[in-house]
Formats: C-alpha cells, structure tokens, sequence
C-alpha cells in the first residue's frame, strides 16, 4: 500500500497533486517533490493528533524550521512552497476559510546562489572531450549544446531529429508545462551537433532507423535523464570537476556567463524559459558576488 494513503489528509494531498498535473501542468518532477514533501508534513501533524485542516501557524512554522535543520535551505524552501501550494488550494476549494501558512516569513531558507564554472573550467571541461569513438562525440555534443543554450538536462534529453530546425541554428524545446521555446545554437555548438549526428549518432542507433530521439545511449534507444547526467558527471570528474557538478551546472553557467557579459535579463528568460523575470534576477546576484570577489583580488586598496 501507498505509504501516503496511510496518513489523515491523504485524499486532499491527492487532490491538490492532480490540481497540480492537470489544471497548472506542473512537471512530473515537481509533483514527486511536492507530494514527498506533504507526505512528510503529514506524519508530522499525525504524530501529534493534528488535523490538516485544524493545523495552526505555528504547526507549519515549526515543522518547516525542523525541516530546514534536517535537510538544506533549498530542500526547505521547496517544502514551503509546497506547502504554502497545498493550503491555498484548499482555501480556493473552500475546505478552510483560514490559511495556516499566511505570514510565514523563510528569509533564512532562501536556496543558495547557482553555482557556475568560470570561463576557463567551463573551457577546459568542454575541450577535455574528444570525438573521436560515439559516445565522446554524443557527450561533447551534449555539452556543447548545454551550455550554449542553457537548456535542462531533462529538454535535451526529449529533443527529437523533427525538433532540429535545418535552415537556422536553433532548436525547438519543450520546457516545464510543455511550453515550447527557440534556443539558439551558436556556430560551435552546431559543429559538434552536427557531426555527432552524422556520424556517432549513426553508429549508436544502428539498424534503429526508426529512432527519432537526437541523443541516445550504446543501445541505440533514447538516453535517460539518469544516463545523461552519469555520462556528464563522468566527464566532470575527469578533469577535477565533479564537485562542481551537477545536472543544472551548464545552464546556470550560461545564464551567468550572459549576465556577467551585459546580456538583457529577458533575453536570459526567454532564452532559460523562466515563466517568471523573478527567477532570473537571481543570477544578478551571482554576477555581483562574481564582481565582488573579483574586486577584493584586483584592486589594491580593497583589502585594506
């Protein structure tokens, strides 16, 4: 049996996720995380015998306070949102005329700033790859395109061959709620793509001629979210990286790249397919922590 049909509240959780998939087209990704979340919500208000629909202010603060001690900042900021999502739903349904979360204040479990490669660590990974057997030219593909169009592992990973546009260097990408985007991809980018396809990806699919997705693993079908990042990451320790990555490094490299080098920040929006110019601003504050850092290094009297 599913351990969340176990808990008090189980039937309005259940609600609140399908909310989620059909009516607001959340990702599959976010629903497990939001569903993982309540779940654990849940147990905690059941091993003190509170309703979820009895829970008070200081319930949820205090869980979300344990919470934020026992994982991450990132992990907790989540939650609330999570949570915060649940309890408005069942305002907006009329299961309560209160919300318990209204108020809470998650100033310290703000998630930490994206961490980015610098231009040279960012070079020298990409250069490491040669192409010289298929999977090092799938891989240095994969990387190419990663970075220069600062897309998510889990879109390069769904592009199709129909998604490859043959009259301009652009791609067509289905981002989070199957929103569709253009992403650009520069010349050296393109040369590796291209020679990927017309000869790795060859190789790899075999007598698959069937196969319509771009990149794909020794077996010559789609490549996973989880091969992918392996692959990568294998990359990424291979040169001393590894610490430093992680399936979302080459798309907060890029945006960071783009914000340090002047880029307009919509343009970095629509080019990362935020739905929000919010969610962008944030590399803002990673270009200023970069100018600080650079500043306290270069300039003379900045350490005295």
């Amino acid at each position: 049996m599913d351990d969340l049909a176990e808990l008090p509240g189980a039937s309005l959780v259940d609600e609140f996720l399908v909310f989620l998939a059909v009516v607001q087209e959340r990702s599959e990704l976010t629903i497990l995380a939001y569903r993982a979340d309540l779940r654990r919500l849940l147990g905690n208000l059941a091993a003190t015998n509170t309703d979820v629909l009895a829970a008070r202010h200081l319930d949820i603060e205090n869980f979300l306070t344990a919470y934020r001690l026992a994982t991450s900042a990132r992990s907790a900021a989540r939650a609330a949102s999570a949570i915060r999502g649940f309890y408005g739903y069942l305002i907006s349904t009329d299961y309560l005329l209160q919300d318990p979360t209204e108020g809470i204040r998650l100033h310290t479990m703000i998630p930490s700033l994206p961490k980015a490669l610098s231009i040279p660590e960012t070079e020298m990974l990409l250069d490491s790859v040669k192409s010289e057997d298929s999977l090092g030219s799938r891989d240095r593909a994969m990387l190419e395109v990663l970075y220069a169009s600062g897309m998510r592992i889990s879109e390069l990973i769904t592009l199709d061959l129909e998604d490859l546009r043959e009259d301009s260097f652009w791609l067509t990408v289905s981002g989070k709620g199957s929103k569709e985007r253009l992403v650009p991809v520069p010349p050296i980018a393109a040369d590796h793509l291209t020679r990927y396809l017309a000869q790795g990806r060859r190789e790899l699919i075999g007598v698959r001629h069937d196969e319509r997705a771009v990149f794909v693993n020794r077996r010559g079908v789609r490549l996973t979210r989880q091969g992918a990042w392996y692959a990568l990451k294998h990359r990424a320790r291979a040169v001393g990286l590894g610490d430093k990555f992680s399936p979302h490094t080459l798309r907060h490299t890029c945006a960071t790249h783009l914000v340090e080098a002047g880029a307009d920040l919509r343009v970095v929006q629509e080019l990362l397919g935020h739905s929000s110019i919010a969610t962008t601003e944030i590399y803002t504050k990673v270009s200023v922590a970069h100018l600080t850092k650079v500043y306290k290094t270069f300039h003379p009297r900045a350490g005295k």
